[in-house]
């Protein structure tokens, strides 16, 4: 008997599944030098692989003069009053400084590269996320800097003297602007080179899993070399701020999108390219940070999981 399995299914579990080994290879291999070798070397090819999986994103991005929206604008308004009223309530309310930088590059987290994608297989209009993929990754480049800045010197925190903003603003505009940049040049002068990316975009997916398994393994080591001063309840608190700010941005998008397009804002705002704020958060923060990215690809890829299962039992 043939078992079929539902593709989105099949994709949330190779997510779970790489970071789940990610977060076993302290205990597989221990803490040894050779592990931080390796690990350190594996955070270096980070950035490369988010600009390969951004590049393969942006050259399948068809602009219409309909797929344009003015609730593209009021995602960007969204990121940027969810992040700072995150980051200011959690941080006067004492949760934490962790828990309000968190908030913050999570409100922060422009859309996920697969946004499209998923959006086309649930039957909606992959045009539409696709400008938001675009235009929200391109905010973040040139907003998240300063306004990390901003809410760090606003809110006194002891780490705020050294934030290097300046070193993240243009780490980051690279980081989007190249693969940009690029795609843009292969559609207009080598269209042969963009239709052969567009054929080959699944590797995104194992790109993405690459990723996940790095940064789960360089927590998971973190988390085992300072269990003496990490609790149980930190990372139940940090998953917990994930799946609210998980709820908060897919409704958020629903209300916010025009009213043929609520499905499509509401995955646009909610399903994040949560690898852009990982790196962020391991480059100029700290482990602990970065697992509330990791925490948010489990609860959007939950949901999109259900909306994919739902659909198809509406097909039947």
């Amino acid at each position: 008997m043939k078992i079929c399995i539902n593709p989105g299914v099949r994709r949330m579990c190779g997510l779970v599944g790489s970071m789940a080994c990610g977060a076993l290879v302290p205990v597989i291999f221990g803490g040894g030098g050779h592990v931080h070798r390796v690990l350190f070397l594996g955070a270096d090819a980070v950035p490369f692989l988010v600009m390969t999986m951004l590049l393969f994103a942006f050259v399948g991005v068809q602009f219409r003069r309909e797929s344009f929206g003015w609730s593209h604008l009021r995602q960007l308004l969204a990121m940027v009053v969810l992040a700072c009223a995150g980051y200011f309530v959690l941080h006067f309310a004492g949760a934490g400084e962790n828990l309000a930088i968190i908030a913050f590059l999570i409100g922060m987290t422009p859309t996920a590269t697969a946004a499209p994608v998923v959006s086309g297989l649930l039957g909606r209009r992959a045009d539409y996320v696709a400008i938001s993929l675009v235009t929200t990754n391109l905010f973040a480049a040139f907003a998240i800097s300063p306004l990390a800045a901003f809410v760090l010197f606003a809110a006194p925190a002891g780490n705020a003297p050294g934030f290097a903003a300046g070193t993240m603003a243009a780490r980051t505009l690279g980081m989007i602007g190249i693969p940009f940049v690029v795609a843009m040049f292969l559609r207009i002068v080598v269209p042969a080179g963009a239709n052969f990316l567009k054929r080959h975009k699944a590797i995104t997916l194992y790109l993405w899993m690459s990723v996940l398994f790095i940064v789960c393994a360089k927590s998971s080591l973190y988390i085992v070399e300072n269990s003496a001063t990490l609790s149980k309840l930190l990372l139940l608190e940090i998953f917990g701020l994930a799946a609210i700010m998980c709820v908060i941005n897919f409704a958020g998008g629903y209300f916010l999108g025009e009213k043929n397009l609520r499905r499509e804002c509401s995955q646009s705002l909610g399903q994040k390219n949560t690898m852009l704020t990982l790196w962020i958060g391991l480059t100029f923060f700290n482990p602990i940070v970065a697992l509330g990215p990791t925490f948010y690809v489990i609860c959007h890829n939950l949901w999109n999981s259900w909306q994919l299962r739902k659909i198809q039992d509406t097909e039947k």
